[in-house]
């Protein structure tokens, strides 16, 4: 039976003109990353994303591939997925994968705007 970590989960999102922001709470398991793929794929062809992960407590392989994928595929049509703040935990499971390097990382949405200009 999962735990209260693993079954909160909200997804917000916003458009404005350049990207899509998207801000992640709880739990980025393989119970939502259907809901969350399908959500940003809409947004990928509008344009960039910008991702706010501070409030993530946990993610699983499934949702760092998902955040992997967006970034190939956004790369291709020259826009970015950045990464706001990402939790301790995302940070740590980014780092085990070894995609550190594969996205683009801001403190602020501020400082992730000036990332697309």
């Amino acid at each position: 039976m999962a735990g209260p970590i693993e079954q909160q989960f909200d997804l917000s999102e916003e458009r404005a003109q350049l990207y899509t922001y998207f801000q992640v709470k709880g739990a980025m398991n393989s119970q939502n990353t259907h809901e969350v793929r399908r959500r940003f794929l809409d947004a990928s062809n509008r344009g960039n994303i910008l991702l706010d992960m501070s409030g993530v407590e946990l993610i699983v392989s499934t949702g760092i591939g998902l955040l992997f994928e967006m970034s190939e595929q956004l790369s291709r049509i020259n826009k970015k997925l950045v990464l706001i703040k990402p939790s301790a935990r995302v940070e740590q499971v980014i780092s085990m994968t070894g995609f550190t390097e594969m996205f683009s990382y801001a403190e602020s949405r501020m400082a992730a705007e000036k990332l697309l200009e």
